[in-house]
């Protein structure tokens, strides 16, 4: 029998690429494949302290035998650059990812096993899969709690943009496999305010993305005390990657808007005129929510 191992990137795992590589493992066991979860990539803030305590089925071990044949599947990923380094491209044989840029390169070489589609969360086409395959009454309540999860921080509890009505469906499918307190996502995003504000320099530099600009992102239920806390902090944190070409964006969940750290004109004027960002010194805010994927997407139009 193949083995087959359910992984994503090496520079950190998200919530999202957590659930997905837990559960979609779990489903392939289900339909009778030998599989399992490999994430080398620390978990960042995203993952919590109280996530982090459930039964989560997952190695972080990359050592594998070079005698196997094994064979990959991607998830929240499609960006070769980015992939686990243990990953033989050669024998990728799924991918999942809710970013397009690798769409049409994936599609030539898997056509029907490449699953990139623009959802809020990777994870709702992991529950899509169970359900294809008529497994939805056989997930466990770990991967249900964690898709669930995943779905609430990818949507920005579903006021991002990004969010489509595939995201609703499948939160709402779950619900009924789920044992969440119903204030899960106030809950949950309170949780991360707490984590990111005892650890707000591995908080920034497990979850930051460049080449120029490097762009931080912190999603918080209460961007505005975290900001005003660590404001200070976080400049001298962001310089350190360069003294001027970066910036920092902090959805804050409870206001329905991001606040965000910039001081260069140039990157200001850019933030300006795409997201309307309105700047007091180099503190700005925005009149909603926006994703650090969602303000990239702008600024390079």
């Amino acid at each position: 029998m193949e083995k087959i191992i359910v992984t994503s990137g090496h520079a950190f795992t998200d919530i999202d690429a957590l659930a997905c590589a837990i559960s979609y493992s779990e489903l392939l066991r289900l339909k009778g494949k030998k599989a399992k979860a490999i994430l080398p990539g620390p978990l960042n803030k995203t993952v919590t302290e109280k996530i982090k305590k459930w039964n989560l089925d997952y190695s972080c071990e990359s050592n594998l035998d070079p005698t196997d044949d094994y064979f990959f599947v991607l998830v929240d990923i499609s960006d070769q650059g980015y992939f686990a380094k243990f990953v033989r491209p050669e024998k990728i044989i799924e991918i999942f990812d809710h970013r397009s840029g690798s769409k049409n390169l994936w599609k030539k070489r898997l056509k029907n096993n490449s699953h990139i589609e623009l959802v809020g969360a990777c994870a709702t086409l992991i529950w899509e899969e169970f359900k294809k395959a008529k497994k939805d009454s056989e997930i466990s309540e770990i991967s249900a709690n964690l898709i669930s999860t995943a779905i609430i921080a990818n949507t920005l509890n579903f006021q991002a943009s990004v969010t489509t009505s595939r995201d609703r469906k499948a939160f709402e499918e779950l619900s009924k496999y789920t044992k969440l307190p119903k204030d899960w996502a106030r809950l949950y995003f309170r949780d991360k305010d707490k984590e990111i504000d005892k650890d707000i320099e591995s908080s920034i530099r497990n979850d930051l993305k460049g080449p120029k600009p490097f762009i931080a992102q912190l999603e918080l239920w209460n961007a505005k005390r975290v900001i005003s806390k660590h404001h200070k902090k976080i400049v001298k944190i962001m310089q350190s990657y360069d003294p001027t070409d970066w910036f920092l964006t902090a959805p804050s969940i409870s206001e329905s808007k991001n606040y965000l750290i910039a001081q260069d004109k140039k990157i200001k004027k850019i933030l300006q005129k795409n997201i309307n960002v309105k700047f007091a010194g180099d503190i700005g805010t925005t009149n909603k929510l926006w994703l650090r994927k969602e303000i990239v997407q702008r600024i390079k139009c």
